[in-house]
């Protein structure tokens, strides 16, 4: 995935051009598989759009996911460096410094609070700068912390103390995710070897019983039961994945 001057996501052209190979050999495969005819799979490169959508939500939220964990570091970093006495703007840089070494070149978070310091060497106010980023991330633990920050400078008080207090909820919203995940993990796993098993059925009885299958191929009949199928087929997956993607928020 790309990221957009506006802070989004997009994906590449050479992502593009890999999820068409992809689906050209998929459609390929389930033709051959299900209708003994790779020329019907040209049908079901008419859904290539749709598949691109679901791999690009899919690819976004693992990079929003990857987000939020580099995000934890970076707030730990902040707290750190006030309670050492730093100031916020001193803090910031010193994030910086630290993701720098502990995250890859292109990490998102390394961007941001680079382009924030930038801000900050030109003289535009740490409230806006901390507002643009939260806006260009558009994640709520993100948001949460800016204005946590901007009520602290504008206040006083025990910034070091509020800093902390985020710190603890994001982690602990960290946590309850991973637990989910782990709860869920076996049933994903579970899912996949699921899916798997009518095709390999199939395969199986294509590859070593032959004749049990030529009934279903070159004739309208045939093609009317694969194709409905096919279709409970895609619909149950379709339903699964569903309900994992809710399990896991």
């Amino acid at each position: 995935m790309k990221l957009t001057p506006e802070g989004g996501y997009r994906m590449t052209l050479r992502s593009y051009l890999m999820l068409a190979v992809l689906w050209i050999g998929f459609c390929a495969g389930v033709g051959w598989l299900f209708y003994d005819n790779l020329l019907i799979s040209v049908i079901g490169w008419v859904a290539y759009p749709v598949f691109c959508y679901g791999m690009g939500r899919y690819k976004e939220r693992q990079c929003r996911k990857q987000l939020r964990m580099e995000f934890k570091d970076v707030i730990i970093s902040i707290y750190s460096s006030l309670s050492a006495g730093a100031t916020v703007e001193e803090s910031l840089q010193r994030a910086l410094q630290d993701m720098t070494r502990c995250l890859k070149p292109d990490a998102r978070m390394i961007l941001e609070l680079d382009m924030l310091c930038r801000k900050m060497e030109r003289n535009i106010p740490i409230a806006q700068c901390l507002e643009e980023m939260s806006k260009r991330c558009d994640e709520e633990d993100i948001e949460s912390f800016t204005q946590v920050i901007i009520l602290g400078k504008r206040q006083g008080g025990n910034l070091a103390g509020m800093v902390r207090d985020s710190v603890e909820k994001i982690q602990r919203r960290i946590e309850t995710t991973y637990e989910i995940e782990g709860l869920i993990g076996a049933k994903r796993s579970e899912f996949a070897f699921m899916c798997i098993i009518p095709a390999g059925i199939v395969f199986y009885m294509r590859c070593f019983s032959p004749e049990f299958m030529e009934v279903l191929f070159g004739n309208i009949t045939g093609m009317v039961v694969m194709s409905l199928c096919l279709c409970v087929y895609g619909v149950a997956i379709a339903i699964g994945i569903w309900i994992l993607r809710k399990a896991g928020g």
